[in-house]
């Protein structure tokens, strides 16, 4: 498969995988942004546009090697067929846990791209879905176990 790509600024790259059996694709910020407790959220401009074909969808995802060893966290993106502006990374920091400022620097690989095929679903208005052991049990309903416990 092939997906276009389009430049938005002479200083955009272009996503690429560090191994070509990689899942993801790195994305490079194409701006600095700086982080800290007065602005702990932000979005960084890749300067890149692209058709993703349809059938098929990108989700932008954190970089594990920086999400392990930073403060930024990369909020998850859906980027949908159909669309063609510029793809955006949401990031933050947690500044209750990391009380310090985090510069995103112009050409940082920042989250990976990582092209996924839509199943076929419809939705089906009904009364009754059935029944099954967990039921509407969520949010815990299974126990925590560990560090959570202590928050709860």
């Amino acid at each position: 498969m092939q997906i276009k790509v389009k430049r938005l600024t002479d200083t955009a790259i272009l996503p690429a995988q560090a191994h070509n059996k990689d899942a993801g694709f790195d994305v490079c910020a194409d701006e600095d942004l700086w982080l800290d407790s007065t602005k702990p959220t932000g979005m960084i401009s890749t300067g890149i546009a692209m058709a993703i074909p349809e059938g098929y969808y990108g989700r932008l995802k954190g970089r594990s090697g920086l999400t392990a060893k930073s403060p930024l966290r990369v909020q998850e993106g859906t980027i949908d067929a159909g669309y063609l502006g510029e793809i955006k990374i949401i990031v933050d920091i947690n500044t209750n846990i990391y009380p310090y400022t985090f510069q995103v620097n112009k050409g940082d690989r920042v989250a990976q791209l990582i092209i996924c095929k839509l199943p076929e679903v419809s939705l089906v208005e009904t009364d009754d879905l059935g029944d099954s052991e967990r039921a509407d049990g969520g949010f815990g309903s299974t126990g925590i176990r560990g560090e959570a416990e202590k928050w709860i």
